[in-house]
């Protein structure tokens, strides 16, 4: 066995590995990040030395230091699952993470949520009169308003916009998606954003992203998600509302508890915010409910 793993680095096997899995493209990159992550830890040792359940149990003590909890989850995923793969070539003899616990993901996002009134504050500090600022402004709107993630307004295509029944809607291209299967219907105010974006950029085809650079330097480029958490972030920093505890994501907890506070139903917020499972849409208003009418202001003393 040793002598299999000495003709194979860890670096080789990650590549068969990922040659082996099928899955989508998203999920691939998760788990090339995570390994890579792995492998970047371990650079003191041989390549071609076993990895023992010890040192992987020192790899969770630092993941958990250095990262969230729902990184340290993941990328325990990937390798329990890039070790099932080890074994079952012949590489190893055991899975070296098979007994190592994994870590509770956090039930709550109460803290990532940007208020009604914050929201208002991040609109008003983009500069609408410039075609940065109204690209911003309608990117913001999509994530606010409609409950867009970050990866789905990058992937977002001019042609993606249609008209149905009456109501401008935008097919989706999903987290974990192969294709755009979802739709999101826009309000009024993403509606008329979008609009004055696209009029001012002027000459934009149905197979053009939706958003793109405006400087020379990337000008016509589909943005990416590093560029479209650096917009959102500048405006969170601008009207004071960033913290450890506010993302670009935020934007999008924020669409998903606006709604219930609005008197959306579990059903209708689960459709709206395209989640999975309705657990997920259930933490919201388990959230929601615990500020609205808490136990603790039952008890007199």
């Amino acid at each position: 066995m040793q002598d299999v793993q000495a003709q194979s680095s860890l670096v080789h096997l990650v590549e068969a590995f990922i040659d082996s899995l099928d899955i989508n493209a998203t999920s691939v990159r998760t788990y090339k990040e995570a390994l890579k992550n792995f492998g970047s830890w371990r650079n003191g040792q041989p390549p071609e030395a076993l990895v023992t359940s010890g040192e992987v149990k020192l790899y969770k003590e630092w993941l958990r230091q250095n990262r969230t909890a729902n990184t340290v989850a993941t990328y325990l995923v990937a390798l329990r699952r890039f070790f099932q793969y080890c074994v079952s070539e012949g590489f190893y003899e055991q899975n070296p993470v098979e007994k190592i616990k994994s870590i509770r993901r956090p039930r709550g996002h109460l803290r990532q949520d940007v208020s009604r009134e914050g929201l208002r504050l991040l609109f008003a500090a983009v500069d609408r009169n410039t075609l940065m600022g109204k690209r911003d402004f309608a990117i913001m709107n999509l994530m606010a308003r409609n409950g867009l993630r970050v990866i789905e307004v990058t992937r977002a295509n001019v042609g993606d916009l249609e008209y149905r029944r009456g109501r401008q809607i935008l097919r989706v291209w999903g987290k974990g998606r192969d294709e755009r299967d979802e739709f999101v219907v826009l309000s009024e105010p993403t509606v008329a954003a979008i609009e004055d974006y696209l009029n001012a950029r002027a000459g934009a085809k149905p197979s053009d992203p939706l958003f793109v650079g405006v400087r020379a330097r990337n000008k016509g480029r589909r943005l990416t998600t590093r560029q479209i958490n650096r917009i959102v972030n500048r405006y969170l920093i601008k009207t004071g509302l960033k913290n450890e505890k506010i993302s670009p994501h935020s934007l999008r907890h924020s669409f998903v508890t606006l709604a219930i506070q609005s008197g959306a139903s579990i059903i209708e917020a689960q459709i709206a915010a395209r989640h999975r499972s309705i657990e997920t849409t259930r933490v919201y208003f388990h959230e929601h409910d615990r500020l609205e009418s808490p136990t603790e202001d039952k008890i007199e003393i």
